[in-house]
C-alpha cells in the first residue's frame, strides 16, 4: 500500500496504539512517523483473505504456529519506534505470546505483504527486506494483477512463482502446500 508522511511530531508506539479512528483510517508509524496507510480494493483485499485462510487451515490442522491478519502492528524499533503492520503475519510455534497488551515487539517469522496498486515494485520489495532485517525467515509479495507469489530469503535471490507453481512452505511450514492461484481465490 503507498504511504503517506501525515505528521511531523514523532510519536510513540504506544501513543498510536492509542489514537482514535480517524475515519477508520490506518496507520503505520515509521522511526516515530505517523504513515497513513491507503485503501487498496477488492483484489487486495481477496488475496489477504484467502492467503489468510489458507495459512489458517494449515495452522488449525497441524496445530503448528499462529496467524494473524487484519494489519496487525509490530513494534520493531524503540525510540524512535517503529510499528508495522504486514497483511498477513505466521508465527512459529511458541513465538507469540496471547493477551499482552500493545504492539509485540518482534517481527513475525513469515509476513506476507498484497502489492496495492498504489505500490511500487522497488517500494514492496523493500517492505519485503525490512521484515527480514527484523527478523522474519521470509517475507513473500502477493501480485493480484499477475497471480504470482515472489518469495523473499536473507542472503538468497527472490523467487517468484505463478499461479501454475504450488507454494511450498520448506522447513519453516512444514507440510504446507498449495498451488499458487489459490492464494488469490476460490475456484480457478
Amino acid at each position: 500500500m503507498t504511504t503517506t508522511a501525515i505528521e511531523q511530531k514523532l510519536i510513540t508506539a504506544d501513543e498510536l496504539l492509542l489514537m482514535p479512528k480517524i475515519d477508520g483510517r490506518r496507520f503505520e508509524l515509521i522511526r516515530g512517523a505517523l504513515i497513513e496507510k491507503m485503501p487498496a480494493g477488492d483484489p487486495h483485499c481477496e488475496a489477504v483473505s484467502m492467503t489468510h485462510i489458507t495459512l489458517g487451515n494449515y495452522t488449525i490442522s497441524n496445530d503448528y504456529g499462529d496467524v494473524r491478519t487484519g494489519e496487525p502492528g509490530y513494534r520493531l524499533e524503540r525510540g524512535p519506534d517503529t510499528v508495522r503492520a504486514p497483511d498477513v503475519a505466521w508465527f512459529a510455534p511458541g513465538r507469540l505470546v496471547r493477551g499482552n497488551p500493545g504492539f509485540p515487539e518482534m517481527a513475525p517469522d513469515l509476513a506476507i505483504e498484497v502489492k496495492s496498486p498504489g505500490n511500487s515494485w522497488p517500494e514492496i520489495a523493500a517492505k519485503a527486506y525490512m521484515w527480514l532485517s527484523y527478523g522474519s525467515q521470509q517475507a513473500w509479495v502477493a501480485d493480484p494483477p499477475t497471480a504470482t507469489i515472489t518469495i523473499y530469503r536473507l542472503n538468497t535471490a527472490p523467487v517468484t512463482l505463478g499461479e501454475d507453481d504450488t507454494l511450498d512452505g520448506g522447513e519453516l511450514l512444514p507440510g504446507f502446500s498449495t498451488p499458487v492461484w489459490r492464494m488469490f481465490r476460490r475456484q480457478r
